[in-house]
């Protein structure tokens, strides 16, 4: 369940501006060069370099748009969300165009050309988590999708699917199309699953699967009283 709780906080993170950087929407913003249009609607522009602070959340890329109204950023070129967890786990991820409305708190970050973009988590004691999908939405600090191609992978688990949603209310990850395929490496419980849909919660710890499902489930507590 770990995969997707970065981006409960993508929209929802806000903090004072810094010192030595102009103040916008609640964050500092850094660029090499900065435009400002009032007619006919009032937008800043920001070319070079840009990067964007606001509490833990993080962003860059080659060039930037703010819309006053309706609040909305538009990103493109090497753009890059990163997001410190109170944990201390940093969460990286990489795509080429993104967009964001602060006022309905949904976002999308797209790759090159119709390629992938890259996750990475990096907890502060552990290798960390890596993975890459076609296409990332988020909507508020509740829901989270990545779709297309999913593949995510670590030293806790390994999935594929054609699309992975997190609802952070059920605090559950639902696996979905191209027959989604779930590997647990580690943990009390371990095991692989296949199916036409699968779902894990973290609390209760459970694991469903539906439609034509095939797996094996290892427990380790039920092994140790084996091997005894």
């Amino acid at each position: 369940m770990r995969l997707l709780h970065f981006l409960l906080a993508l929209a929802a993170a806000a903090a004072p501006p810094a010192d030595g950087g102009r103040g916008v929407v609640g964050g500092v913003v850094r660029s090499r060069e900065w435009v400002i249009r009032r007619a006919p609607r009032k937008e800043e522009e920001f070319i070079g370099d840009v990067s964007y602070r606001k509490g833990p959340s993080f962003m860059s890329a080659d060039w930037a748009l703010l819309r006053h109204e309706p609040q909305i950023w538009q990103a493109r070129g090497h753009v890059r969300l990163v997001h410190t967890l109170r944990s201390g786990d940093v969460i990286d991820v990489s795509g080429d165009r993104a967009e964001f409305d602060q006022k309905t708190g949904r976002g999308h970050l797209l790759g090159l050309s119709g390629g992938p973009i890259s996750y990475r988590r990096a907890p502060a004691d552990v290798p960390p988590d890596s993975g890459t999908a076609l296409r990332l939405d988020w909507e508020g600090s509740r829901r989270a999708r990545l779709s297309g191609e999913v593949h995510v992978w670590g030293p806790r688990l390994e999935l594929w699917a054609a699309q992975a949603d997190y609802d952070a209310d059920q605090d559950a990850l639902t696996l979905s199309g191209d027959r989604p395929t779930l590997r647990l490496i580690e943990g009390d419980w371990t095991g692989a699953v296949q199916a036409d849909v699968v779902v894990a919660r973290q609390k209760p710890d459970v694991l469903l699967a539906d439609g034509k499902t095939r797996g094996w489930i290892r427990f380790k507590e039920r092994l140790e009283k084996l091997a005894q």
